[in-house]
């Protein structure tokens, strides 16, 4: 064993994936403020938007939407879908199950590119200290990771890649994420619904 003292990490140090968690925390909240207040704002014409959008495309749209936005890291996260298909006259079980059961299966097409391009072909995205810090999570606490991932600001898409890179149960990686993304999209369905 090195003499040196091993760094003792939180799960969610380990997610914040370089960015302190409280100001990330603190970050998702005003932004959740400032789009209730501009949504309350503007809610007849947004409104009229989303029905429109709902009535068009519909669940299908929403699935694949859902789907794609959790395979890959990109600006748009489908929480910003799920608000406004909900927004839209939409039925909130409906959407957050179908959103839910979405995001589960990008995850686990998250976590099949990670565990086909393997640590080697991430050391650049992640760098070599995140992806030791990756292993040891999920060798201890993968289920709990996309779990938390799955229900924070996390960026949930590269949790659910460290999943497959390190190969964790397939199972385990599509049950948490079901769950914890039926219940974030729930949620933001609710949310949506009471403006």
């Amino acid at each position: 064993m090195s003499p040196k003292k091993q760094e003792k990490t939180s799960i969610f140090s380990m997610l914040s994936l370089g960015v302190s968690s409280h100001y990330s925390a603190v970050a998702f909240l005003l932004g959740l403020v400032a789009l209730f207040f501009v949504f309350l704002h503007y809610r007849g014409p947004i409104k009229l938007m989303a029905k429109d959008a709902v009535e068009n495309f519909g669940y299908p749209a929403l699935f694949l939407l859902c789907w794609a936005a959790d395979v890959i890291i990109q600006p748009i996260p489908a929480d910003v879908i799920v608000f406004g298909t909900a927004f839209g006259g939409a039925n909130i079980w409906k959407t957050s199950l179908i959103a839910g059961f979405s995001s589960g299966f990008g995850g686990a097409t998250g976590y099949f590119i990670g565990r086909f391009f393997g640590p080697w072909r991430f050391r650049r995205l992640f760098g070599p200290k995140m992806l030791r810090k990756g292993r040891d999570l999920f060798r201890d606490h993968g289920a709990l990771a996309i779990f938390v991932a799955g229900v924070t600001p996390v960026p949930y898409s590269a949790v659910c890649w460290i999943g497959g890179i390190y190969r964790m149960s397939l199972t385990k990686v599509i049950l948490a994420s079901w769950i914890s993304r039926t219940l974030r999209y729930f949620a933001v369905a609710w949310l949506a619904n009471l403006v």
